[in-house]
């Protein structure tokens, strides 16, 4: 009998399921935020970013879950210890391993393998990921492959994708190379997700002797760092000290091992499945929006993963919990959530945002595509635009927040007060301490540093918040304001410090303005090669070109030449060409023609112009071959494609260029049919609303003394139905009267 017990004993302890959960990124990107506050406690769509990552592995059926954390690992385990997943109804048991030295995903799987947690196969997955993946399936395709392959151990999760899908990191440009027959990684390796000049893949012939079928090369999926392993795992990490990251260095070590000899799988999801890891402030605004939209039901706002929580559902996606006051002139738009004892003053207006709890926002105020978060005072008259103001931030009365501006926690902007784009503001200053990566003791503080995001780094100077005695900044908050620019040392013209060393200028939705704030500032790794890189910079950034995919830099100094312009001009038209021949959604084409913006720094101007040129080629195409007529072929394009110019023009000025451009344009155009396409596509562009009435009147007095015989051909239809548009305001005023 005893023995027989005991066989009982090891046979449950070999079937649990475990998981781990690395908590810290070893990124910056989310600074300042994340000197303050984990990245995977920062709020998405009102909920911890940590929770949307232990429904996962609730629902997967883990039922042991043990938390590496590092740095803000104090704050951690007091939210684990104080949430649902610590009581008695929690599915798994959860354990935070305090594992503050490590620096990186190679330091703590080493950590791991020290401890000797590991009893089987296990889940390690990365806690920023949001997803609803059916696991049974990938979990049974793992135990096949294991079967059929002693070698194996490895299952990576990934999901198809675009290159340039929204949900997709740019820091992230992930390639593949599958067996097509068995989904076996033959090879992985980094090149960037947009088509460049200078790509390609090298790999070992004898890499593929083993080849059942053909080879597929994947750079069409998300990689979310969910992964299924063996316990050799932590051991192969363990015997090769380098290995950092957990893609660059363990897969393709493993691959290109002539002494492993182990093996690699992908299980790729199904479409219907949503999966995205938040590593960026882009990828942060794109899963904010697909929650709202309920991409990924069941995690969406009126699930209330929180037990405090009560929202509800209404019609166009917006949510609202209990004790929410609105006043009757406001306006809610669609995809918005707002929690709970958060008043709206009169005549203000929320769309595509999220809203946190005991928020006090004035009247008259305008937020769209941002993120507010909990106990944050907004005064009057305040336009907040594509961006995220932190926890207990007051925004004073007639402020503007720019596109791409991070307000950080409890900070305060005074009256009046323009913040512009891409500013990011702290309560502290945070300095640097000069302390390199081996020097443990600079890292162990309670404060515990940031969120340090990157794997490679031997050498590191660690940012950190200190106390300040200094003047505030007040032309930047104001006098009755509190805070400090933040300006990260570590933003510089070349290869972003992420994992794959890539390029990452990429952004959509909220940070397309947001140039640096979606590359690392910071990896733990290496201070060696990010000045050596920073030096190397400072000696290039005059003279080489930049491509679509490289990084911004920031000791850019005067304006782009006129071949730079050029070619930002056959590049842009390309890019819209590809877009409408390809059928790509609005959000590609805009992300690409803003990375190319902002990898040659030029001006909006440009980029309408570009737009515009590829509009009326394809008018031109179906008019010239007598697909479309004029009319139809413009209506086709124009409200289609229209909608692009809506993040080229922001003031009245602008849409006054936007119709010049449109006239110049068609001035160029066969003059049977020019005049017909500036008139329908000003009619589409005034319907859709990019451009006002007031500013057409602008546009047409402006050359209305000094139009030449062809111009005055080009504007005459245009020109009757202003006459109409004139009249019927004049019409409409006498009535009102």
């Amino acid at each position: 009998m005893p023995p027989k017990n005991k066989k009982q004993k090891e046979i449950v302890q070999d079937e649990r399921f475990q998981a781990i959960v690395l908590t810290d990124s070893f990124e910056t990107r989310f600074m300042p935020l994340t000197s303050i506050k984990p990245r995977c406690l920062l709020p998405l769509a009102n909920v911890p970013l940590i929770e949307y990552t232990l429904e996962f592995l609730a629902k997967a059926g883990v039922n042991e879950v043990f938390l590496m954390c590092s740095s803000h690992a104090d704050q951690i385990s007091d939210y684990i210890d104080k949430s649902k997943w610590s009581s008695k109804n929690s599915p798994f048991k959860v354990t935070s391993i305090m594992s503050l030295e490590s620096r990186s995903v190679g330091d703590s799987m080493r950590d791991l393998d020290n401890r000797g947690l590991i009893t089987g196969d296990f889940l390690l997955v990365s806690g920023d990921v949001v997803t609803n993946i059916d696991f049974a399936k990938a979990m049974s395709v793992h135990k096949t492959k294991r079967s059929l392959d002693k070698d194996h151990i490895v299952t990576m999760v990934l999901t198809p994708a675009s290159p340039l899908h929204r949900t997709r990191s740019y820091a992230d440009p992930a390639t593949f190379i599958l067996d097509t027959k068995t989904n076996r990684c033959l090879y992985y390796q980094n090149i960037p997700p947009v088509d460049g000049k200078k790509t390609g893949i090298s790999i070992d012939p004898e890499l593929l002797e083993d080849l059942e079928d053909e080879m597929l090369i994947r750079n069409d999926l998300i990689d979310c760092h969910v992964d299924i392993c063996s316990p050799h795992v932590p051991q192969i990490f363990q015997e090769n000290f380098d290995y950092q990251y957990l893609r660059s260095d363990f897969v393709k070590g493993v691959l290109t091992s002539d002494l492993l000899k182990k093996t690699i799988y992908a299980y790729i999801i199904e479409s219907d499945e949503y999966a995205a890891r938040v590593e960026s402030w882009a990828t942060y605004d794109a899963i904010s929006q697909d929650i709202l939209a309920r991409w990924c039901y069941p995690l969406v706002p009126d699930s209330n993963l929180l037990d405090s929580q009560s929202f509800k559902y209404e019609f166009n996606h917006i949510y609202k919990e209990d004790k929410v006051v609105l006043a009757q002139s406001c306006k809610i738009g669609t995809c918005t959530s707002i929690g709970a004892e958060t008043n709206v003053g009169e005549g203000s207006s929320i769309k595509k945002s999220v809203i946190g709890r005991n928020c006090v926002i004035g009247e008259n105020v305008r937020i769209t595509n941002s993120y507010i978060w909990d106990n944050v005072t907004i005064g009057d008259n305040i336009v907040i635009d594509h961006a995220i103001v932190a926890s207990n931030a007051k925004i004073g009365t007639g402020a503007k927040i720019n596109a791409g501006a991070v307000i950080g926690f409890n900070v305060e902007i005074g009256e009046n007060k323009v913040i512009a784009y891409n500013t990011r503001i702290v309560e502290m200053p945070i300095e640097k301490d000069g302390d390199d990566f081996n020097n443990s003791s600079s890292f162990e503080s309670s404060d515990d540093e940031d969120d340090q995001d990157g794997e490679f780094k031997e050498d590191q100077d660690v940012e950190r918040v200190v106390p300040s005695f200094e003047v505030k900044d007040i032309d930047l908050v104001g006098e009755d304001g509190i805070g400090f620019l933040y300006n990260s040392e570590n933003e510089f013209d070349d290869d972003s410090d992420s994992e794959y060393g890539g390029s990452s200028n990429q952004y959509s939705g909220m940070i397309y303005q947001m140039k640096s704030l979606n590359l690392s500032d910071d990896s733990i790794a290496s201070a060696t090669n990010y000045n050596r890189a920073k030096k190397h910079a400072r000696h290039t950034s005059k003279s080489r070109r930049l491509s679509s995919t490289s990084v911004v830099s920031t000791d850019f100094e005067g304006a782009y030449s006129e071949e730079e312009e050029d070619d930002f001009e056959k590049e842009a038209v390309a890019t819209v060409e590809r877009a409408m021949e390809h059928n790509h959604d609005i959000d590609t084409a805009l992300l690409e023609l803003n990375t190319l913006r902002m990898s040659i720094n030029v001006t909006y101007h440009e980029v309408r112009m570009a737009t515009t040129q590829a509009l009326l080629t394809r008018v031109v195409h179906f008019i010239s071959t007598g697909t479309l007529d004029v009319k139809e072929a413009v209506n086709k394009i124009f409200r289609a494609w229209g909608a692009l110019y809506k993040r080229q023009v922001f003031e009245p000025e602008e849409e006054v260029d936007l119709l010049q451009i449109l006239q110049n344009k068609c001035l160029l155009l066969d003059p049977s049919y020019n005049s017909k396409i500036l008139f329908f596509a000003i009619n589409i562009l005034y319907d859709e609303e990019v451009v006002d009435e007031d500013n057409i009147y602008i546009w047409w007095d402006s050359a209305a003394s000094s139009a030449t015989q062809e111009l005055e051909s080009v504007r005459e239809l245009t020109g009757k139905w202003i006459e109409w548009l004139k009249d019927a305001e004049e019409e409409s005023d006498e009535d009102s009267d």
